[in-house]
């Protein structure tokens, strides 16, 4: 536990090194990229998540009006506000559920759109504190895109279903045993915030280790290992996503530098061995 946490302050205090570093070292270029991708993302998210809350409505609709009774009776009037005030609800209850959907699913296509920008970021990154240029290879270049890429979609599919079983587990308490689940409840939320914590730094760490020739699985087996670390980067990654398009601009920039810092941080302590 003492090292989860050592690890957790590692990860938040390489984010706040990362800020000089980036600015310092003339970085600070990469912001652009995520910010016109997230203008673009957000432009095209309003109008899919319009289409999809007015064709959900269509069916929901039917189920909240009624035929209409004698028009000037007041019954009628007051039906006509109750029908109105459900409509309302339903219909901002799926805004939210579909806005959410769409934050949680577009931080992993960010991640994996964004693949080629933080995987030659994070090189470029660890260039300047070794001091060592690594000659561009194209090839090389195009392997760490597509395992960027394949991350992020294999981190998306494993946090959906940590996050069904706990929602599963939590309605199966609630059905069976009611005051564990208001116990419960608050917990959850927090549950859920660190897995997905954790599978967004395990992203972002994940190039500093793809340059290291390091397989998949062995990087999964270090990242457990520092798993704080991984924990403590990926939510503010999180948190900054909520942002509008500033934080998706902050958060691929300054996680990824941070995660090649603490990387480095833990090599000195020669916790990374991958024999």
């Amino acid at each position: 536990m003492a090292q989860f946490g050592n690890d957790l302050s590692l990860g938040v205090r390489t984010w706040f090194r990362s800020w000089q570093f980036v600015f310092s070292k003339g970085l600070a270029i990469y912001f652009i990229y995520p910010i016109i991708l997230s203008i673009l993302l957000s432009m095209g998210a309003v109008a899919l998540i319009r289409e999809v809350v007015d064709y959900a409505m269509s069916f929901v609709r039917p189920f909240i009006e009624s035929p209409p009774l004698d028009s000037s009776s007041t019954w009628e009037a007051v039906k006509q506000v109750f029908q109105d005030i459900a409509s309302f609800a339903v219909s901002f209850v799926l805004w939210i559920a579909a806005f959410y959907t769409f934050v949680k699913l577009s931080k992993y296509l960010i991640l994996a759109l964004m693949s080629p920008v933080m995987a030659y970021l994070s090189e470029r990154t660890d260039e300047i504190l070794t001091g060592k240029k690594n000659p561009f290879s194209p090839a090389q270049f195009i392997r760490d895109v597509v395992r960027g890429i394949a991350i992020a979609v294999r981190n998306l599919f494993i946090e959906l279903i940590l996050g069904w079983a706990i929602l599963a587990a939590h309605l199966s308490i609630t059905l069976f045993f009611p005051p564990a689940a208001v116990i419960l409840a608050p917990v959850i939320p927090f549950v859920s915030f660190g897995i997905g914590a954790y599978f967004f730094g395990f992203s972002t760490i994940d190039y500093a280790f793809e340059r290291k020739r390091f397989s998949l699985r062995k990087s999964v087996q270090i990242m457990r290992s520092m798993k704080g670390v991984a924990v403590g980067n990926g939510a503010l990654f999180s948190i900054l996503f909520y942002i509008p398009l500033i934080g998706v601009s902050i958060a691929t920039v300054t996680c990824t530098v941070a995660a090649v810092l603490a990387v480095h941080e833990k090599e000195k302590e020669g916790s990374l061995n991958p024999a």
